[in-house]
């Protein structure tokens, strides 16, 4: 474990921690003076004070609040960052009559960080919203996403903000589990972004996906390609959160197993007051990867669609 990465993770947690209580004192204990921020729904900012009007909840008080990170991706270059993790919120309201209502967003964050005075500051702060669920009246003050004509999206964060393109080499240790996570969650990142500089580097050209989410096989890189620019042009912005369940590695070969966490598209089932605090997923995922020149290469995926009746109780941040 890389020590200046947990400092970076502790001044994350506290940065999320403040969002999710809607409380921003003292941030600049993990925010530069002169940190820029850029949000989807609300807009560009530099400084503290912006940070804190253009993050800050703008619904109902909550009863309480629900928080994810998922798909987690840091690296650092000595004195320099970059962190990108997927933020799923939930706020619930218990109304009149003790009436449950909620409202859950989820989006893509990415985090730059300098080392200022011997601490880890975040200098600046990009998101994008993904997609949102419920009660948006609650948030009407926000932009929101356009479906009519989703081919028109501007998203805040592109391809070359991602933490690949930013630290493009790890000069410090990482173990075998480490880079496989990473390679996961880049998976993800590919898809949602469109990055298919990073699909090449993350998966063997003739790389095999069985897609029982859309009935289909694919054999290689390029058809993989192509689907994902049919599916990124019907919608706004895609999310693909991930939950990894295990890792197994046998020398040069590994496998893998995660969940998609994606609450906001469980079907006929209905979050309520008995498991708003669960997570649900909505399919399984097992992945096959073998080492070439050092890195970790996907060879195989299998997508299994699988809304599941009984939510794991999520770890909450």
């Amino acid at each position: 474990m890389d020590l200046e990465l947990e400092k970076i993770r502790e001044v994350q947690r506290e940065f999320v921690e403040r969002l999710k209580e809607n409380c921003f004192v003292d941030l600049d204990r993990v925010l530069s003076h002169d940190v820029k921020i850029n949000c989807y729904m609300t807009g560009r900012g530099k400084g503290i004070g912006a940070v804190e009007e253009l993050l800050r909840y703008p619904g109902p008080a909550p009863s309480d609040v629900k928080m994810n990170i998922e798909n987690e991706i840091l690296r650092r270059d000595k004195e320099y960052a970059q962190h990108s993790f997927h933020l799923l919120m939930l706020y619930t309201v218990c109304g009149e009559n003790k009436q449950f209502h909620f409202m859950q967003y989820g989006g893509t964050m990415v985090l730059s960080y300098k080392k200022q005075e011997e601490k880890w500051k975040i200098c600046k702060i990009l998101f994008d919203l993904c997609w949102l669920d419920q009660n948006s009246y609650w948030v009407n003050s926000w932009k929101m996403l356009n479906f009519h004509e989703p081919w028109n999206h501007e998203p805040v964060i592109r391809k070359e903000d991602s933490v690949w393109r930013t630290v493009s080499v790890c000069e410090y240790a990482r173990t075998d589990e480490e880079k496989i996570r990473e390679t996961l969650y880049h998976f993800g990142w590919v898809t949602d972004t469109e990055d298919y500089e990073l699909l090449e580097i993350i998966a063997l050209r003739n790389v095999v996906i069985v897609d029982g989410y859309h009935n289909q096989r694919i054999t290689s890189t390029d058809e993989w390609k192509e689907f994902l620019k049919g599916i990124n042009y019907r919608e706004p912005r895609l999310h693909h959160s991930y939950r990894i369940r295990e890792i197994l590695i046998d020398k040069d070969k590994a496998e893998a197993r995660m969940s998609r966490v994606e609450p906001n598209r469980i079907g006929t089932k209905v979050i309520g007051e008995h498991n708003y605090f669960m997570d649900w997923f909505t399919m399984d995922c097992n992945v096959e990867l073998i080492r070439v020149d050092k890195n970790w290469k996907i060879k195989h995926v299998e997508f299994i669609k699988n809304i599941y009746s009984s939510p794991v109780v999520s770890n909450k941040v």
